[in-house]
């Protein structure tokens, strides 16, 4: 939003009149220009410039109600709900806004207006080039004891809501009555107005407008009033994240694939050293699998030098003595091929962990007891 038009819009605008007060603020809210004219007269709008509307005088009234605790209590239902013996017209017709400060007792003060008039001011700002995106009554803009005059009425302020009374010959008999000791703080906001307040005398004050203090949010504006939602532009406020998600997964992938060079890299200096040490082993043996190879060679040598292989009987059934023979009470025996088959009455949990143990022990591979009865196999190496 770049500026905000605040218009203070009389009773019988425009019918009666075209010409109101208005306010230019930017969006810091400093205030750039005000002044008090016709629409053609009022500050050019630009795209995404809006206007606030301070609704003066009788078009609006006010009224005390005791309602439920927010959120509840700020819903349009519930609120003409609480106020149904009380309502002019129907409900339906009415738009209804709190003030924001509740009274002493608890209770909230109630702002109504004609959903029709205000559906007819918000068309017709729109058609100006000035969408509304707020709306609220003028005497919630004023500090409590202040009244506004304009357009042949006064909105006053007071403590536990607001009034519009006439700026005609009752005037003085409205003031004794709704204030008889203190003189109100009035200003004026157009000739007429001014006249009037000269001739009521003591019983109002005369000043400048003071600032107005203008509720947040939009007020009257629910429903279909409502103004859109402001366009966000997610890419703008997303792309300093995004950066850096980019430049943290940049940098993911660059450890990783130095992290996969370096093994690579690794993983060629061990081949290269199985190669070398397998070429002294075994200088004219093509390699295939040279850990199978030279364990093989091993026992070989070892068997050819009187001494025993990891794949021979003795060495394979030396692993069955380590488990008494009421744990593994044998049935047969089969050796072949550097295989010990085994078959035993019975296998339970904590012998096959301590065969498994024993296996380990000597880096042999025991293969999985199964069937029934239990049978498995003893083989020189550990499985991989």
């Amino acid at each position: 939003m770049n500026q905000i038009l605040t218009l203070i819009i009389p009773s019988g605008w425009p019918q009666e009149s075209r010409a109101c007060p208005w306010q230019l603020h930017a969006a810091d809210g400093r205030l750039l220009a005000q002044g008090c004219a016709e629409p053609g007269q009022w500050p050019a709008a630009d795209d995404g410039d809006r206007c606030r509307l301070l609704l003066a005088g009788r078009q609006v009234a006010a009224q005390p109600a005791r309602l439920p605790p927010p959120p509840q209590g700020e819903r349009q239902a519930v609120i003409a709900a609480a106020l149904e013996d009380s309502l002019l017209e129907p409900a339906e017709h009415l738009l209804f806004v709190l003030d924001p400060t509740p009274l002493a007792d608890g209770r909230r003060c109630v702002a109504s207006v004609g959903r029709a008039r205000l559906a007819a001011l918000c068309q017709r700002l729109r058609e100006l080039g000035w969408p509304p995106a707020a709306a609220w009554p003028l005497a919630l803009a004023l500090p409590s004891g202040q009244a506004l005059a304009l357009g042949g009425e006064l909105s006053l302020r007071q403590d536990e809501g607001f009034v519009a009374l006439p700026l005609d010959a009752t005037l003085a008999d409205w003031l004794d009555l709704l204030a008889p000791a203190t003189p109100l703080r009035a200003s004026a906001l157009d000739a007429d107005a001014a006249h009037t307040l000269a001739a009521a005398g003591k019983r109002l004050q005369a000043e400048e407008l003071p600032p107005l203090r203008i509720p947040d949010g939009p007020g009257f504006l629910v429903g279909e009033l409502a103004p859109p939602r402001p366009h966000v532009d997610w890419a703008r406020r997303l792309r300093p994240a995004l950066r850096l998600a980019a430049g943290l997964g940049a940098l993911l992938v660059l450890t990783a694939a130095g992290q996969w060079g370096w093994h690579a890299w690794q993983a060629r200096q061990l081949r290269s050293e199985i190669a070398r040490q397998f070429g002294a082993i075994l200088p004219q043996t093509p390699m295939v699998d040279p850990i199978l190879q030279a364990r093989r060679q091993l026992a070989s040598r070892l068997q050819s030098s009187g001494a025993l292989a990891a794949d021979d009987f003795l060495v394979l059934a030396d692993t069955l003595a380590d488990l008494p023979p009421e744990q593994l009470p044998l049935q047969a025996l089969a050796y072949a091929d550097g295989r010990l088959h085994v078959s035993v009455a019975r296998l339970d949990a904590g012998a096959t962990e301590r065969l498994a143990a024993a296996a380990r022990q000597r880096g042999l591979t025991l293969s999985p007891p199964a069937g029934t009865p239990p049978e498995f196999t003893l083989s020189a190496g550990e499985r991989r």
